[in-house]
């Protein structure tokens, strides 16, 4: 781990200002089905206001220390743009912050690899992602053990669903071990905090490439 310290899968140029303490929970949640039957009426309501509802988790499993959680939140776009950004690896990098580069590696049946190189202007992590598709609008990932990697663990999945005809709700779910107890101390919340923000840097990546054609995520990334 780069200079002591990973940043997980996170996402947003800003974050969506629900950070939460982290929670405690045995990962369960952690699965498509199980988060949509988690959802309460008031959730709901406050989704449809706009607001990203976030779940934030802390888990033990295994040898694995794990910190993250689920968010979900509307966004401005159809099912298929959401998809198309997420199989694009600039569109991609844009939609997750502190993401300083997301490479593509290869593909295999549905499946593809990218490498991701997260972190500040002090640390960095690297590592690489197996992303395949989980079920109609859903996108899980895993982390690959078999290349080289600066955080011991990650999971997680994207679901997207309509929501009217201009939006769609986007669930995004990531569950992270960092390594050490003293990194997990020190950086656990920060971590968490962007994991729990990524509809909201999602909603505003769509914003932004509003009125760009087919296609343009790069020249949309390139802009700002």
């Amino acid at each position: 781990m780069r200079s002591g310290f990973a940043f997980a899968l996170s996402v947003a140029v800003a974050l969506a200002g629900t950070g939460c303490a982290g929670a405690l929970g045995n990962g369960a949640a952690l699965s498509a089905r199980s988060a949509d039957e988690s959802v309460s009426v008031g959730e709901r309501r406050d989704v449809a206001a706009g607001l990203v509802v976030t779940k934030p988790l802390e888990f033990d499993r295994g040898d694995h220390h794990y910190i993250g959680g689920i968010a979900r939140g509307l966004v401005p776009a159809t099912p298929d743009q959401v998809l198309a950004a997420l199989d694009d690896v600039d569109a991609l990098r844009a939609m997750l912050p502190r993401t300083k580069r997301a490479t593509f590696v290869d593909a295999e049946g549905g499946a593809r690899r990218i490498e991701l190189r997260q972190g500040n202007s002090v640390v960095d992590a690297t590592y690489t992602v197996r992303l395949a598709p989980t079920g109609p609008g859903e996108l899980g990932f895993r982390l690959d053990p078999s290349r080289p990697h600066d955080i011991d663990d990650v999971y997680g999945y994207f679901k997207v669903e309509p929501y009217d005809g201009t939006r769609s709700l986007v669930t995004v779910a990531a569950a992270v071990d960092v390594g050490s107890g003293l990194t997990v101390m020190l950086f656990g919340k920060r971590v968490q905090d962007v994991i729990l923000s990524t509809p909201g840097a999602m909603k505003t990546f769509f914003a932004r490439s509003e009125g760009l054609p087919a296609g343009s995520f790069v020249a949309q990334n390139d802009a700002r």
